[in-house]
């Protein structure tokens, strides 16, 4: 059973919730190398790789419900508090900084599914399981669907860029409080052994 404090939050998240949180997090990172693959490169040129676009469309449907189980995941169950010694204004920008986080994992795919839709362009995930469609878009007139996807794809893009400043945001965030603040921030959401490692690297004798 997981350990507990006082007020009956859990010392550290559970097995599942770091399940979600580092395998979102490959995702993420996955889904924008591939699309600067296929992007910012062209066939022949070295950062392009084949099949980026196939598993960038693939991936991406994953990414969607991976976080939205995450996000209801997260409704249904307790998780660790911030410190109690953070000011009032620290634990809104965090607070605001995770809402954010489930924003962007949730809508950049939503608008990329969207896009898919509006091109007509099913997306296979596991050998002959395809994404649905969303059929009130891919039904309409091929004009139509033009104007949707030339208005959602500068949308996707700007949100996938401003998602990833935010990432780098967290990322620096949770490293601050590990080796400034030296507190369980970063260290609860790891695994106890990388949780000893890292421990140990931010020990006295070790600074």
């Amino acid at each position: 059973m997981p350990e507990k404090r006082p007020d009956n939050s859990p010392v550290r998240y559970s097995g599942a919730a770091m399940l979600f949180h580092w395998s979102i997090a490959a995702l993420v990172l996955f889904e924008f190398a591939s699309a600067l693959s296929f992007r910012l490169f062209n066939p022949g040129e070295a950062g392009y790789v084949h099949s980026a676009y196939r598993l960038h469309m693939s991936s991406g449907m994953i990414l969607l419900a991976a976080s939205l189980s995450c996000m209801i995941w997260r409704l249904l169950h307790a998780y660790p508090p911030l410190p109690r010694d953070m000011s009032a204004i620290t634990r809104v920008l965090a607070k605001s900084a995770h809402i954010l986080l489930y924003v962007f994992v949730i809508v950049v795919p939503l608008t990329g599914s969207l896009i898919l839709s509006a091109r007509s362009s099913p997306v296979g995930i596991l050998g002959n399981f395809h994404w649905p469609q969303v059929s009130l878009i891919s039904h309409l007139d091929y004009s139509q669907r033009v104007k949707i996807n030339d208005t959602l794809m500068p949308i996707h893009a700007f949100l996938s860029y401003a998602g990833m400043c935010l990432i780098a945001l967290h990322v620096l965030a949770s490293l601050y409080h590990h080796f400034w603040r030296g507190d369980e921030v970063l260290a609860r959401m790891l695994p106890p052994k990388v949780k000893g490692d890292l421990n140990h690297l931010n020990s006295p004798g070790n600074k």
